[in-house]
């Protein structure tokens, strides 16, 4: 027996000539042209002929190496099976003498419609490779075009997403009978007249604030993101749109736009303008604050003793052309311990240095100094004319500001998943000094440069789901120059420093990200002209 007839051993195979095909297409093509071979309708001598046919030439390719002999056994034995119901070879047409006898009219459609039609027959395993050859030049085809599979959208587009807020107000503010007037710095620098705010009319506002922003992740390292907000160009502590303007639409800014970078998960750096990179209150830094420049942090691991964080940035207030800018350096130093089942907490040590922001006063008819005004401002610091020309006031910083801030949180878990949050800030100007603000303003200035603030919270960490809560009380103390009056909060009392009062609330879950928030806030002026105000803000927040 010759190795090529024993069973269960592979033929040896030829040497492929040049353009020969693969056995697998050499099968599909044998499949179609048999199955083409056959005629629609077709007696049972032309059946055999193909039969024939067909098996001389599978015994050739298993003679020639190109097919298996398993693979012939299998197309023999689909070959040699009987035909299915319906796709068996017509039946001969009857003779003259054995016809039967006519039908009736219908009964011929009857007939006509019963005659069978052969399908061809393809194997089942010809189809099955059909079908995953078909599948895999798609597969090949959607990846080279893009439009499927993992590849089918770019990475900067995964790494891109979108989130915002959208919160309506309603604001009741009541002033105190007996307060005294109050000058409104900016708006008397803008118009270079001593202008006075409002400190007696009681007021009623609707506001809101829409913010949308983006955030992108180009790889590992690399990032930005960019933020629009409604609100004013000319007030960087408020988004708040105050509604009923003649039906005029509202202003839209871009509040942030950066570029971030990463290295692991220990450092970062910031570059553009960002959100608060700090850790503390709205004691030094209004909650919705946004800032120019550069920040720079790192959170080393410290096994046991928690995670440290450092941050230094410095940062732009104002950009002068053609004299020195005014700036702000920071630096600042904490620890957050590790969590145990109940108790966490977290502490840090800042400081921060403003340069250039001291006013000065021009000489006799001259206006080269001017720019050392502040460009904003709420109430509160040491002001000084620095005009002039006493009919066109301008009024400027009279002390320097070097701000040290301690600030800790402590959080218990209690009551279930409930929280329980303890946080005080407390900050120092150590750049106040007292005989030279005095000698500016021509009389002693007693320095008023501590302040500090308390607050408790009891609820849920997010009040993010239909249900949850949070409710809080809050104690501030901020004298004269503890801090720049333009960047603390501008909700107690207005804004600004010289204050102390305190906010007491609470927000509740109405639903998927969508919150109702009450707040009262009471607010009196610590050593100044008398001036108290009570606010109530009712808040609908809703966010994506």
């Amino acid at each position: 027996m010759s190795p090529a007839s024993q069973p269960g051993r592979r033929p040896a195979r030829c040497p492929a000539r040049p353009g020969a095909r693969a056995p697998q297409q050499l099968l599909t093509v044998l499949a179609l042209a048999c199955a083409c071979a056959l005629p629609a309708r077709a007696d049972t001598s032309d059946i055999e002929r193909v039969r024939a046919t067909t098996t001389r030439l599978i015994n050739q390719l298993v003679e020639q190496g190109l097919l298996t002999r398993e693979r012939a056994a299998l197309l023999l034995k689909e070959l040699e099976a009987p035909p299915r119901a319906g796709a068996g070879p017509a039946a001969p047409a009857p003779s003259a003498s054995n016809a039967p006898p006519a039908a009736a009219p219908g009964a011929a459609a009857a007939t006509a419609a019963a005659t069978p039609v052969r399908v061809p027959f393809v194997p089942e395993f010809v189809r099955q490779q059909l079908k995953e050859e078909i599948r895999g030049e798609l597969a090949v085809q959607a990846a080279r075009d893009g439009w499927a599979g993992p590849n089918s959208v770019p990475g900067w587009v995964r790494g891109l997403r979108l989130e915002g807020d959208l919160r309506t107000r309603f604001q009741q503010d009541n002033f105190d009978a007996g307060n005294a007037p109050a000058v409104s710095i900016t708006e008397t620098n803008r118009t270079r007249a001593l202008t006075l705010t409002n400190t007696t009319v009681d007021r009623q506002r609707l506001r809101v604030r829409a913010r949308l922003g983006a955030t992108v992740t180009v790889d590992d390292t690399w990032g930005g993101g960019i933020r629009l907000s409604t609100g004013s160009s000319t007030d960087p502590l408020s988004a708040n749109q105050t509604l009923g303007n003649y039906g005029n639409r509202y202003t839209v800014t871009f509040d942030r736009a950066f570029i971030r970078w990463r290295q692991g998960q220990q450092a970062n750096a910031v570059a553009g303008r960002f959100g608060n990179p700090w850790f503390g209150t709205d004691l030094v830094w209004a909650n919705d604050l946004s800032f120019d420049g550069v920040a720079l942090q790192w959170t080393p691991d410290l096994g046991r003793w928690g995670r440290g964080f450092v941050t230094a940035a410095a940062m732009p207030v104002q950009e002068v052309e053609l004299a020195g800018d005014k700036w702000l350096y920071g630096v600042q130093a904490g620890l957050q311990w590790p969590s145990s089942a109940r108790v966490s907490g977290r502490v840090a040590l800042a400081y921060y240095h403003y340069s250039k922001i001291k006013g000065q006063a021009n000489a006799p008819a001259s206006s080269l100094l001017d720019y050392t005004a502040p460009a904003f401002a709420q109430k509160g610091n040491t002001y000084f004319n620095i005009s002039s020309d006493p009919a066109r006031p301008l009024l400027a910083l009279a002390a320097d500001y070097h701000l040290v801030g301690l600030t800790g949180s402590l959080e218990v878990r209690s009551f279930g998943d409930k929280r329980l949050v303890f946080t005080a800030d407390v900050v120092k100007n150590i750049g106040y000094d007292e005989a030279e603000v005095s000698a500016r303003l021509g009389t002693r200035v007693e320095a008023q440069t501590m302040g500090y603030l308390l607050r408790a919270s009891l609820g849920d960490a997010e009040v993010d789901a239909a249900g949850r809560w949070q409710a809080f009380l809050s104690y501030k103390h901020l004298e004269r120059d503890a801090v720049l009056d333009a960047f603390t909060d501008s909700d107690l009392r207005g804004g600004g420093t010289d204050v102390k009062g305190f906010t007491l609330g609470g927000s509740y879950g109405l639903g998927r990200n969508s919150s109702l928030t009450l707040r009262w806030l009471s607010g009196d002026a610590l050593s100044g002209a008398p001036l108290s105000l009570d606010s109530v803000q009712v808040d609908l927040l809703v966010r994506f």
